[in-house]
């Protein structure tokens, strides 16, 4: 099995922050969103990973190289054209093989362990959600099968919304549906949309399942990203030794950060080489190399190499910016 992993969004609604950086490379407890994801492909044994990128997206690559061991191909999708459009630019590479296709800018919290086996079946995850579901894709499902996959339905035919991890057996099919997708330009809501190319696979007799997911994070706005940093907190997080400060559980703080008479947590994630000083930090996300200086920060994010002095309040500074009172 394969991994194809669509990265190419450009985030706008986590603005300033994804003005520098690519949206999976956005930090969240501890790590880039897509360090998550990545780290749930490498548990299950996949060895062999696509990701398609934007044209301006190669900062992904320095990360994935960096810090994994993938046999990694990339591709670059060079207009924005939708998910199905990104997943089409990693033909070549998944070659008719089972596939497991995976948001990158999405957190999931699961048990995808039974994939190890590659199941007899394509199956997508799934989440029964209350409320207003119209702006999620949408499934339809009897007798433990999907008969509908709906991509943000005006009126939705159930609560159970795709979760953004997609187990294909039949590779082939699915690009050889969106291919015509493509070539008919036959679009939702103005893009090509994988769901409408796993439906076109349902059309054509093909069995896809359902799998469901505990909880996923979205963290495509400030409010969804340090939803996401807290919860995965909760799940997994360590209690470093800040010799001078008071450290309140659960925290994520960088090795190389440099922590000084400062008070960090609950629900805080500090990036590698950030510098807090003096300060006391709730809820809040700090990026790599930046300085956070005798404040009271809740709720807040802080980008890569911004500096923050002598505030107190809720705070979203993008990259390299400047605020000191």
């Amino acid at each position: 099995m394969k991994a194809v992993i669509p990265v190419a969004g450009t985030g706008s609604r986590l603005r300033p922050h994804t003005l520098t950086i690519p949206k999976a490379l956005v930090p969240v407890a501890g790590k880039p969103i897509l360090g998550h994801v990545l780290d749930t492909v490498e548990r299950l044994g996949i060895s062999e990973v696509a990701l398609i990128i934007s044209p301006s997206g190669w900062a992904i690559r320095d990360y994935v190289d960096d810090a994994y061991g993938f046999r990694t191909r990339y591709a670059v999708q060079e207009e924005a054209l939708g998910v199905g459009h990104a997943v089409y630019q990693a033909r070549s590479f998944v070659e008719g093989e089972p596939a497991l296709i995976v948001l990158g800018d999405t957190v999931y919290h699961a048990d995808f362990s039974w994939l190890r086996a590659e199941p007899a079946v394509s199956a997508v995850a799934v989440k029964a959600l209350d409320g207003d579901v119209r702006r999620y894709g949408v499934a339809e499902v009897a007798n433990g099968r999907v008969r509908r996959l709906i991509e943000k339905p005006d009126v939705p035919p159930s609560n159970l919304v795709l979760a953004g991890v997609y187990y294909v057996r039949e590779t082939e099919t699915l690009m050889q549906g969106i291919e015509t997708l493509i070539r008919d330009d036959r679009r939702t809501r103005g893009e090509f949309q994988l769901t409408d190319g796993l439906q076109t696979m349902i059309d054509k007799g093909i069995e896809i399942g359902t799998f469901p997911v505990e909880e996923w994070y979205d963290c495509g706005t400030p409010e969804q990203l340090l939803t996401a940093n807290r919860r995965l907190l909760e799940l997994d997080a360590s209690l470093p030794d800040l010799p001078g400060s008071v450290v309140v559980p659960p925290v994520a703080v960088a090795p190389d950060a440099q922590i000084e008479a400062s008070v960090i947590g609950p629900f805080v994630s500090v990036s590698p080489g950030a510098r807090i000083v003096r300060s006391v930090l709730t809820h809040t996300i700090v990026g790599e190399k930046a300085t956070v200086q005798d404040c009271r920060l809740d709720s807040g994010i802080v980008g890569a190499n911004a500096v923050v002095k002598g505030t107190s309040r809720a705070l979203n500074i993008g990259p390299y910016g400047e605020v000191a009172l």
